[in-house]
């Protein structure tokens, strides 16, 4: 089977987890993992382990370019992992399989998400990782805005959620003449 990325290269059995096997290609580094295997292995695992908050110490190659499924032919799509992991993999919507870059399969499993590959595919996953992402926007464009503020006022943030009157509190500082007699 040829490498979906080099599309040169004969890719070989590697494991990527004790009983689980896949296809590696030593050109690019990327590995193909056919869903036929990984449900194999999954079904032979314990429940989903929790998600960790391991940082991935790794050099990743996510490519941006159209890859071919090299089981059935069809377009691998990319699907964002989120969850920290700054890239996406590329998963066949016909057989299933699933394409990782360099060092995306390690990262993934650094983080428990090896559990949940069919999750990281579905609508509910990537709408949370949009609207992930939506958030960091906002909260990168409050860190420019407030400029040197901007600890305080996460700082206050912080506080005040932690508040059992926060409404009140926040009327209270709302209120352009709060020191009335």
């Amino acid at each position: 089977m040829l490498c979906p990325l080099c599309q040169k290269q004969t890719m070989t059995a590697v494991d990527f987890a004790p009983d689980l096997t896949g296809l590696a290609c030593s050109g690019c580094l990327g590995v193909w993992l056919a869903r036929g295997n990984y449900d194999a292995w999954r079904a032979r695992q314990p429940a989903a382990q929790p998600e960790t908050a391991t940082a991935a110490q790794m050099e990743f190659t996510d490519t941006h370019q159209a890859k071919l499924c090299p089981e059935c032919g069809h377009l691998l799509l990319p699907y964002r992992v989120g969850h920290g992991l700054p890239f996406s993999i590329d998963y066949c919507g016909a057989c299933g399989g699933v394409w990782f870059d360099r060092n995306e399969w390690d990262a993934i499993k650094a983080r428990n998400l090896h559990y949940n590959l069919h999750d990281i595919v579905s609508a509910h996953w990537q709408t949370s990782v949009r609207q992930a992402d939506v958030q960091a926007a906002i909260e990168q464009t409050y860190r420019r805005l407030l400029g040197t503020a901007y600890g305080q006022a996460a700082e206050m943030r912080a506080w005040l959620r932690a508040q059992p009157q926060k409404g009140l509190i926040l009327a209270y500082l709302a209120d352009a003449q709060p020191d009335r007699k």
